[in-house]
């Protein structure tokens, strides 16, 4: 806003006691706001069109980078940070602005990001939960890009002109083009093949691969399977007079393909001992042969080596990426590029460092304005560990990455780190459905089987859904839902399963209040009737609980899935025109508009988020806020929009949410 100036009279000569010691406050004051750093100027645009064509296109423009670290929170990371594990923490704490970043109400993954890079809320970007009910077809789908209705960073950046990339951001699957590139992220559709298990086929090979140079007698092998020979050769890689055995080198050919050259699929070198990258297979898939990619570990065990395979996959045939011949090209680079994934946490080290070997191949491949990549493996590991020792090595890789960025850093851009939520340990478990047939407002069909017809609410994901034809007045009175004076069918009902969810106590007695909120008559549709709005302390409300019916409404949670999201995650802004300290709390959604001022482009008025006060040191914070009254909508698809692949429950279970 416009700084505003005192008018003042010419001063008298002489002045009673009173009004000098008035006049005196005054100066200082005045002499107070004049060290404080000047209100920025407010420009505005018609458009971001009318933006863009007087924009500079010098190269002195303002760049971001942002890196989401999802599941990250300064309850994990502090005690780290003192340690000494996390060094470029540190270095971002002491250097940079921090902030515990508030999350959404439904602190999940889905409308956590989209809110965050959107700067909008679920009622108006559409993204809810993990998938949402379709009353067509009587069943839920997953969430895409597709169902998200607003425009995200990059989008609007893009549009001014921008070079953008957001790689592994979630919910980016199918790729919208971009003036730049677009990888989809977590819940790209992905398809596991068949556990693939070998057989020692032969015990040694005479020959040895001429590239591999080993300080003792290669030990050589071959493994098979129904369409592929794996011929392995382990070596000693150190001149050490021990023989100590430590590389393994692997090439993967298909059987029955004809010449020679054809059949070889892919020649792979790595440490004993550790994951090999992803090494491409062929596996029956109905009636044809296809390409499918899993991992191997070799280990010495009794004096024999013996080895592990990891899950399999099948190549990603839809359109994950913008432009869409990028995958092949990741393909070619990494042997298989995969969004995230929930792995065992044996894999989940590992996979660390195949992200930050992608952050580095994106980010060498040009100098973006504006750069956004998410590590979903912290996520991952926080879900099966907690905050055990097992964790650390995922966020030591994360460190030295972006150690690695802040030693690269020019003075023009900002780092930006950020995630979705934290973690944290709950003791109980409510199941939400039970305790809405306690109330006699769902009803089953068989155990774990909702009658949907007959249920006046049920949940799924966070998300209550009324059923549209028992909203009378006479089945609300049936069912015991009083309407008061003025009320219309379905405001009763929400009051009423409000109330009613604030009074739920555990077995023993003890109170379990749970919030829940209606989602506003104005909602971005498909949208739920009622939202859970987080988890009171120590308790953590179901997420899919259908299936998996309780004896009662609150439960103990077993040992493995105490841990669970908690809503604080972590923000971190580091660059020249950030001023260092620590920073009050603020909602996720004001990443999105903070992105966009630190890129210099306009922050538009229909946003639910703002600008982070106090961000910007006193150089930057002179120039102009520029401003429009919204955006323009994503760029379409540029061919008809892909529909989810496989079932509903088996995605999430492939996300780590359905056990």
């Amino acid at each position: 806003m416009p700084r505003t100036r005192a008018r003042c009279k010419p001063a008298r000569a002489e002045l009673p006691p009173r009004a000098l010691l008035a006049f005196a406050l005054a100066l200082g004051l005045l002499a107070a706001c004049a060290r404080e750093s000047p209100a920025r100027r407010e420009a505005r645009f018609a458009d971001l069109a009318a933006f863009a064509a007087q924009r500079p296109r010098g190269d002195d423009r303002p760049r971001v980078v942002v890196i989401g670290i999802d599941g990250a929170s300064w309850d994990y990371l502090d005690p780290l940070i003192a340690a000494g594990s996390l060094p470029n923490f540190a270095r971002l704490q002491k250097l940079g602005a921090t902030a515990r970043l508030r999350s959404l109400d439904t602190h999940y993954t889905p409308p956590a990001w989209t809110s965050m890079f959107t700067g909008k809320l679920p009622a108006r970007t559409g993204v809810y939960s993990f998938g949402s009910w379709d009353v067509a077809s009587q069943s839920f789908h997953m969430v895409s890009s597709l169902d998200v209705a607003v425009p995200a960073v990059w989008d609007v950046a893009s549009a001014a002109g921008l070079r953008v990339a957001a790689v592994g951001v979630p919910i980016t699957y199918p790729a919208h083009p971009v003036n730049g590139v677009v990888v989809g992220g977590l819940e790209t559709p992905k398809q596991h093949g068949p556990r693939l298990a070998f057989h020692l086929a032969h015990s040694a090979f005479p020959a040895r691969p001429p590239e591999m140079k080993s300080f003792a007698p290669p030990i050589s092998s071959m493994l098979e399977d129904e369409h592929n020979q794996l011929f392995l050769f382990f070596g000693d890689s150190q001149d050490d007079g021990v023989t100590r055995y430590d590389r393994v080198s692997m090439r993967v050919v298909a059987k029955g393909i004809e010449p020679l050259a054809e059949r070889t699929l892919g020649a792979y070198e790595f440490a004993l001992g550790e994951f090999s990258p992803w090494v491409k297979l062929r596996v029956q898939r109905g009636d044809r042969l296809v390409d499918a990619f899993a991992r191997f570990q070799f280990v010495v065990e009794n004096g024999e080596f013996a080895f592990r395979v990891s899950p399999t996959f099948f190549r990603i045939e839809e359109p994950f990426t913008s432009p869409r011949e990028l995958a092949g090209e990741l393909e070619s680079r990494f042997g298989y590029y995969l969004p995230h994934e929930f792995l065992s946490m044996e894999l989940v080290p590992t996979a660390a460092r195949d992200s930050v070997s992608a952050a580095r191949f994106f980010l060498a491949r040009e100098p973006w304005d504006l750069f956004l990549f998410v590590f979903g493996e912290s996520d991952n590991a926080h879900h099966l560990d907690g905050f055990a020792d097992s964790v650390r090595p995922v966020y030591q890789t994360i460190d030295a990455f972006l150690g690695e960025l802040m030693n690269g850093l020019d003075a023009r851009t900002t780092l930006v780190v950020v995630s979705d939520h934290g973690f944290g340990v709950y003791e109980w478990s409510v199941d939400l459905n039970h305790f809405l047939a306690d109330q006699g407002l769902l009803r089953w069909k068989s155990p774990g089987v909702i009658d949907r017809d007959q249920s006046l609410v049920f949940h799924e994901m966070w998300q209550l859904y009324f059923q549209p034809k028992l909203l009378t007045p006479e089945e609300l009175s049936r069912r015991g839902v009083e309407m008061r004076p003025g009320e219309t069918p379905r405001q009763a009902l929400v009051r009423h399963v409000a109330d009613a969810a604030r009074a739920i106590r555990a077995p023993d007695g003890h109170a379990v209040p749970v919030e829940l909120a209606a989602v506003p008559d104005d909602a971005v549709k498909p949208a739920p009737d009622m939202t859970v709005r987080g988890y009171p302390d120590g308790v953590f409300v179901e997420f899919w609980d259908a299936p998996h019916p309780t004896e009662t409404t609150v439960t103990p949670l077993p040992e493995k899935e105490r841990w669970q999201h908690a809503r604080d995650g972590i923000a971190i802004f580091y660059g020249a025109q950030i001023r260092p300290g620590h920073l009050d709390t603020f909602p996720i959604q004001d990443i999105a508009p903070t992105i966009l001022d630190l890129l210099a482009l306009p922050v538009a008025d229909d946003l639910d988020g703002h600008v982070v006060a106090g961000l910007l040191d006193g150089s930057a914070s002179r120039r102009a806020l520029a401003r429009v009254a919204s955006y323009p909508p994503r760029a379409p698809l540029p061919e008809a929009a892909p529909g989810q692949n496989g079932e509903f429950e088996e995605a999430l279970r492939a996300l780590g949410y359905v056990n």
